[in-house]
């Protein structure tokens, strides 16, 4: 081959090569479909994942019925992929040992009362005190109003603690060993209380000896005498059987209870969009049929009491208790509460 002849072979060569590379420069278009196509796949093939969720209460109460119901509905959204271990009944702890965990990611999920909100957002703990909200739509004019809102943030950006639902407990009563017929009777009272200074400050200046003891320990506590009496919705009387160790229930209104869904934001985060929407959506419809069934289950409930020997009363005039307290809610407002005012509350 002479010299001409090899330069044409490689000027030919140079030409195939270069077609070559410019096919697969001309080929972004099926280089995108792929990709999308990966994508989608990358989709269907979400893991599966198991939400480890926990709360004190029982598995008979509407709180922990609601996070069954919850665990179904996202079998259902997610075919199955994302599903939830529940553990009621306080076996991982109390509420502040939960609360805890679920701070550090060593559970993904739970179901308190209000407690984390003293502990995490103190100065919206007015959510957590009794004597502030005059009723159930009064505490929830306020739950969804900006100052709500504050609180939720302050706990996500403060504690990675995302609240994805809550649900209605009914009123808070009291349950005791003597009759409660006036303000006075309270004075003859060794109460349970929550472990809340919001809780042992108010009774305390009703006269009450304030003993605050975790939930797991409240039928032992009444029924060694350590104390005579406790406060709490009809659900937590009945699934603790207080009606076995306790006379009387007094009915009242001097706290709307309600139950709190939080979630670990970190975990939260790491879930696809999907699996989030998944999440919020069967909290909300969870919370929602927890909080009708606790509503229609009242009567039945207090009946229980009834059948049980339960004398029940009616704390029918509230006045001499709230001027009671006033004080002391007084200070609260002042000094624990700066992001809002008697009559801001008031005015919702």
């Amino acid at each position: 081959m002479n010299k001409r002849e090899k330069i044409m072979v490689a000027i030919l060569m140079s030409m195939i090569m270069l077609a070559g590379c410019g096919s697969q420069a001309v080929a972004p278009e099926n280089t995108v479909e792929s990709t999308q196509e990966e994508t989608k796949e990358d989709e269907k093939n979400d893991p599966e994942i198991t939400i480890t969720a926990v709360t004190v209460f029982d598995s008979g109460t509407a709180i922990a019925q609601g996070m069954e119901k919850m665990k179904e509905l996202l079998e259902e959204k997610t075919d199955g992929k994302v599903t939830m271990e529940i553990f009621p009944s306080g076996t991982t702890g109390g509420e502040k040992e939960q609360a805890e965990a679920l701070v550090l990611g060593e559970v993904d999920m739970a179901a308190f009362g209000t407690l984390p909100i003293s502990i995490y957002a103190p100065e919206y703990s007015f959510f957590d005190s009794p004597f502030v909200f005059r009723d159930r739509e009064h505490f929830m004019n306020v739950w969804n109003s900006e100052l709500g809102e504050g609180m939720r943030e302050s706990m996500l950006e403060n504690n990675g603690l995302k609240t994805i639902g809550v649900m209605g407990r009914g009123y808070r009563h009291i349950t005791s060993n003597t009759p409660i017929n006036s303000i006075d009777d309270i004075a003859k009272l060794t109460i349970r209380t929550p472990e809340s200074a919001l809780f042992t400050d108010t009774f305390g200046a009703l006269g009450a000896t304030c003993v605050p003891i975790a939930l797991t320990e409240l039928f032992t506590s009444l029924q060694t005498g350590v104390v005579n009496a406790s406060e709490g919705p009809f659900d937590q009387i009945v699934t603790n059987k207080l009606y076995e160790v306790q006379d009387y229930i007094t009915l009242s209104k001097y706290y709307y209870s309600i139950s709190m869904w939080q979630m670990n934001a970190d975990f939260f985060d790491e879930l696809s969009e999907e699996y989030q929407n998944a999440v919020m959506e069967a909290a909300q419809e969870a919370t929602e049929y927890a909080t009708a069934l606790g509503e229609e289950s009242e009567e039945e409930l207090k009946k229980v009491c009834e059948d049980a020997g339960c004398t029940i009363l009616e704390m029918e005039n509230m006045t001499p208790y709230l001027e009671k307290v006033q004080s002391v809610m007084d200070k609260f407002f002042e000094e624990k509460w700066p992001v809002t005012s008697a009559e801001e509350i008031a005015s919702y």
